[in-house]
């Protein structure tokens, strides 16, 4: 053996020895900054199960507009009666899937009421009308068409309707984290006197009663009671993948975690199986997820937290909740900041550790483990920065899906105070019904012009880009008048990962066959496979 390679391994064995001291001592030295997540033998399963569902979420978003498609195809119906029944149906079905499209056929059924002069249709639907206003976060118009509902005409399960809208309107008021706490104190208590109005209505045995019972018991620390009546409901629910048997898990789990504070295995299992279940039923205003996502981080689960928070995000965006989208954007920002914590609390653990070696091992192995290690932190740093990019992506295509959301309620509001105008209602609105100029048009044009502006701010070189993928006589060169022009725009959003074509279509106020043709026309244009063209795309 050579002399030289033979004393070096004389010093390594040695050095080896003063090696692990320090690193057994540093392993110890270093807290754990997240504790084991509670866990019976069910919990990896349904987590597993849980992201599985997720991957295959379009498949239970295809059977969703399958059901709503079903109840569409039965329009106009036969009758004014059977006309409100399927305009009630689709809201049904629209209000924990596409918020915006409930609030338009509930508003249908309204119509249809009122143009019959059925007093009860109209009021019950005015009632489902407001719950979906509550649930977008337009608190201020549901208040408005809540007090035009005569208390003295509700009896039966209409006053219970009636009653359970004012407790979600006050709930979704007090709860929000934006009102001042002078504010939420009055929700809180207008909360309180509604629910218990409705208790003092409700059948006992109805699942209304029986649900604000125990969350009431359970507020005030009742918690047997409340478990006692979770049961009650649970075992009255005969479909366990329906959306009630979903709620009564989520709301079992919360009695341990939110009112007992008692996260065990056990409540674990039950809010998984609600997430499982809201995501198989294509519910898309879903509170478990929510939860999922901030006990997997706080438990250190990054990977699977950061899925769940995806899917929990382009859930918001499809709903369509103003309050929700805001809520859920923060949130997303502060699980960022958690994960990037995280991070920079293992690189510290790294610093040290390749300190402790540069002192014992030599200049040389410092240098050749310094190396390796910077290779892998700036791999995580490089995934972390291109998260963070898709995430700031994601919210411009927010914005847009706002603005885009907000002419549609103009064009609703204009209609209906022309409709009352008509019916001889307050002369001065008339003058907003009939403005100089196509108002809808000229906020579409000014959502256009914004949206072009940011985003060629944003990506500066994205016609050039896009015309250097396509054959010479195939460039696309918009107006004087226009940033980009339509095709640019299909791009854009599909850049932002909005690739829907549906819902490209009603962002850009335009028909679907229009955004398929144009999407269809583009591939005969490239001059570069189609593949190519979106990673350079993507790559911008």
């Amino acid at each position: 053996m050579n002399p030289v390679w033979g004393t070096f391994n004389r010093v390594m064995k040695k050095l080896k020895y003063l090696i692990l001291i320090p690193l057994a001592a540093l392993a110890t030295a270093i807290p754990s900054h997240a504790a084991d997540m509670p866990q019976t033998e069910r919990t990896r399963g349904l987590l597993k199960e849980l992201l599985t569902k997720i991957d295959s979420a379009d498949t239970y978003a295809a059977r969703k507009e399958k059901s709503i498609d079903g109840v569409k195809s039965r329009l106009p119906g036969n009758s004014a009666a059977e006309r409100y029944g399927l305009y009630f149906a689709l809201a049904e079905e629209y209000s924990n899937y596409v918020v915006d499209s409930a609030l338009v056929y509930i508003k249908k059924a309204v119509q249809v009421a009122d143009d019959a002069g059925i007093d009860s249709l109209r009021f019950r639907a005015g009632i489902n009308w407001v719950v979906y206003m509550a649930e977008a976060g337009l608190y201020t118009e549901a208040l408005e068409t809540l007090e035009t509902i005569p208390r003295e005409a509700m009896e039966g399960r209409s006053l219970v309707a009636y009653y359970n809208a004012w407790t979600l309107l006050y709930h979704n008021l007090y709860s929000g984290p934006y009102e001042p706490a002078d504010f939420r104190e009055k929700y809180r208590e207008r909360y309180n006197t509604y629910r218990d109005s409705l208790l003092m209505v409700a059948d006992p045995m109805s699942p209304s009663y029986l649900k604000n019972l125990e969350k009431k018991e359970a507020r005030v620390g009742n918690i047997a009671e409340a478990r006692r009546l979770n049961a009650l409901r649970l075992s009255r629910i005969r479909d366990h993948r329906s959306p009630a048997y979903a709620t009564c898990v989520y709301d079992r789990f919360a009695i341990a975690y939110l009112y007992e504070h008692n996260l065990t295995g056990e409540a674990m299992d039950d809010l998984l199986e609600s997430a499982i279940i809201e995501v198989e039923n294509s519910n898309k205003n879903i509170a478990s997820l929510l939860r999922v996502e901030a006990l997997l981080i706080q438990f250190n689960e990054v990977k699977a937290a950061k899925k769940v928070s995806d899917y929990y995000f382009s859930s918001l965006r499809s709903f369509g909740s103003r309050k929700r989208l805001i809520d859920g954007v923060e949130y997303t920002m502060k699980i960022n900041d958690r994960s990037l914590q995280l991070l920079r609390h293992r690189y510290r653990q790294i610093q040290i550790t390749l300190s402790l070696i540069l002192v014992l091992m030599g200049i040389l192995v410092f240098l050749l483990l310094g190396i390796n290690s910077s290779r892998r932190k700036i791999a995580r740093l490089r995934d972390n920065l291109q998260q963070s990019g898709r995430i700031t992506k994601g919210y411009v295509g927010v914005v847009f899906q706002l603005y885009s959301s907000y002419i549609k309620r103009l064009d609703q509001f204009r209609t209906k105070v022309h409709a009352n105008l008509k019916k001889g209602n307050v002369d001065q609105a008339l003058e907003l019904t009939m403005p100089s100029g196509d108002v809808t048009a000229e906020e579409r044009k000014e959502l256009f012009h914004n949206f072009d502006t940011a985003f060629m701010d944003i990506f500066p070189d994205y016609i050039q880009t896009v015309n250097s993928c396509l054959k010479p006589e195939a460039r696309i060169v918009p107006k004087k008048t226009e940033i980009l022009n339509t095709e640019l725009r299909i791009l854009a959003l599909i850049k932002l990962g909005i690739e829907d074509s549906t819902e490209i279509a009603e962002m850009l106020h335009c028909s679907v066959k229009t955004v398929y043709n144009l999407r269809s026309g583009m591939k005969a244009r490239l001059s570069i496979p189609e593949e190519e063209f979106k990673s350079i795309i993507s790559a911008l």
